[in-house]
């Protein structure tokens, strides 16, 4: 509790116990239990122990005659449990015993107001300011509630009068210029803005509102000449210069934008987590432009100068290392996330960044020496188990595959990437020819996620391949080919099922279609010749055999088909 509000609940008690009620010659021993029963009500309230003084004020309100007082700590003791009808109640109460106490019928207005009824907390205020018609608070909570009724006009009359009161008030010029932009009167609220600034000249918040309100109207101009204001009082609040390098940025002058940032990120006094702020800044504004050379090549300078500026600060090596990666550049993120790995190991973020880059480079033995260090610094993570999983998998090395991809599968992740693990996890038992943990764990994969494409596909195939339940086989390969119709391997399997279940016409469209999209491995091209032999074309057959050859010479086993 405010101790202001420590001090009044005091003093009531004071007030009380000094009453003519209290100080009679001859009290009976149920008005004595009913006073000590209110003090200590009071005391539990200011103790913030809200059951207790509860129980008691409503025993000392039972005992004694109707007393204001008790009603309003009631309210409030209700009022903090929120329970807002008891606190209307009560609060109701206290003001018709007392109804020129201000603060009696402005607690039952924030009570009102707490419960949504903002006509009754309206009608409160009124009676109110007709006792008090000057009061700073009452007229500043009848603005409020107005405004939140919708009566932008009303609420600015009403705060008009509380500057007459205390004269130019940043507060109230904020809640004039909110009211006008409710009202969608432009010109009002700019100007509400424009005298907020005269009375906050050296107020940066001040100065970006009026310079973002002056671009969002189209005045370029002003906006820049307020923010490079702000910027001459203080040439390192990393607000006023994300604004002005965005209007740079929209007004397309990159090397204005990328000097005004740079020589921020290069000043040796900035911190660098304030310096942090604008290079996310850079990398959100390329990200939604993502084809603007111009912006590209400003963001890398950037995050070039950030890292080099910073080179104790993780982060900024985390940073760097996700933007050359999504641009392309491999070998830059992969250094700066190396870096990013030894200043912060903890970084879960750069550690899975740098698996999956290095996963997508083929660099299998790095995954696993990479991920075994990624692992002792931080365990028990998913994703850094599965690329190790994965890793050993496309290492042609199942039994560690497994290994790793149980123990992914047992951390806590997201529903669809447990679903992937088990995907590749049933990959890795199909390896082994370990069918039935091979099924058990495909299934899973589709039980945590219905739409996993890649799992229904490689199930599928498993099934053809071992000719066992091509129905459910063709079930999972014609909805995988459903969610990406466009998947070569995709297709095949689709083609390879049929294939199995004796239907060569569609085996032989199915695959040929997986041929067309340009996409297509050595054993798709070999199961064209498969299904061509079964149709009896041998010639045919024996020509997919030979390309499927050429285009892979370790399977050799293909000689003896031609």
């Amino acid at each position: 509790m405010h101790p202001l509000l420590k001090i009044a609940y005091l003093f009531f008690s004071i007030l009380f116990v000094s009453s003519p009620l209290v100080l009679a010659q001859v009290q009976s021993n149920e008005e004595r239990e009913a006073k000590t029963a209110y003090i200590e009500g009071l005391e539990a309230f200011v103790n913030e122990e809200y059951d207790r003084a509860t129980t008691l004020l409503l025993e000392a309100y039972q005992a004694l005659k109707p007393q204001s007082g008790i009603s309003f700590a009631l309210a409030d003791v209700y009022f903090l449990q929120e329970d807002l009808p008891n606190a209307a109640l009560f609060g109701k109460e206290a003001v018709e015993l007392e109804p020129t106490n201000k603060w009696y019928r402005f607690r039952l207005a924030e009570i009102y107001r707490s419960a949504g009824q903002n006509q009754a907390t309206l009608e409160q205020l009124a009676e109110l300011l007709e006792y008090y018609p000057d009061d700073y608070d009452a007229l500043f909570m009848l603005a409020d509630t107005q405004s939140d009724y919708g009566e932008h006009l009303s609420s600015n009359n009403t705060l008009n009068r509380v500057l007459r009161l205390t004269g130019p008030n940043p507060i109230v010029l904020i809640r004039k210029f909110q009211n006008f932009e409710a009202l969608g009167v432009a010109d009002s609220a700019l100007s509400q803005l424009e005298q907020l600034r005269l009375v906050e000249p050296d107020n940066l918040n001040t100065l970006n509102l009026l310079a973002n309100y002056y671009e969002r109207e189209g005045a370029s101009n002003k906006a820049k000449k307020v923010l490079k204001d702000a910027l001459y009082r203080n040439a390192r609040d990393p607000e006023s210069l994300i604004n002005l390098a965005g209007i740079y940025i929209d007004e397309q002058k990159w090397d204005s934008a990328g000097t005004l940032l740079g020589n921020f990120i290069e000043d040796p006094i900035i911190n660098a987590e304030q310096k942090f702020t604008i290079a996310q800044f850079m990398y959100a504004r390329q990200q939604d432009d993502p084809q603007n050379i111009q912006l590209e090549i400003e963001t890398a300078r950037l995050l070039e100068l950030y890292a080099k500026s910073a080179p104790e600060y993780g982060p900024a090596f985390t940073l760097a290392g996700q933007f050359f990666s999504i641009i392309g550049e491999i070998d830059k993120a992969l250094v700066k996330l190396e870096q990013a790995n030894k200043l912060l190991p903890q970084d879960d973020i750069a550690w899975r960044q740098r698996l999956q880059l290095l996963l997508q480079e083929q660099r299998y033995n790095d995954v696993i020496s990479v991920g075994l260090e990624a692992d002792q610094s931080v365990p028990e993570d998913a994703f850094i188990q599965f690329f190790i999983g994965t890793a050993h998998l496309l290492n042609e090395n199942s039994q560690e595959a497994i290994s790793w991809l149980e123990r992914a599968s047992r951390a806590p992740a997201r529903r669809p990437f447990k679903s992937v693990i088990y995907g590749t996890l049933g990959d890795s038992y199909a390896d082994q020819e370990n069918y039935e943990n091979a099924d058990r764990v495909y299934e899973l994969a589709l039980r945590y996620d219905p739409q996993n494409h890649n799992a229904m596909n490689n199930y599928a195939y498993s099934l053809s391949v071992r000719e066992t339940n091509l129905e459910r086989a063709k079930e999972l390969a014609l909805r995988a080919i459903e969610l990406a119709p466009e998947n070569a391997a995709y297709l095949d399997t689709v083609g390879w099922v049929y294939f199995k279940l004796g239907d060569n016409d569609r085996a032989r469209r199915f695959i040929r279609a997986s041929i067309d999209t340009g996409e297509a491995s050595a054993e798709v091209l070999e199961h064209l010749g498969d299904v061509y032999e079964a149709l009896g074309n041998l010639e045919e057959a024996k020509k997919w055999w030979k390309q499927a050859l050429e285009l892979d010479a370790t399977r050799t086993h293909l000689n003896e088909k031609i």
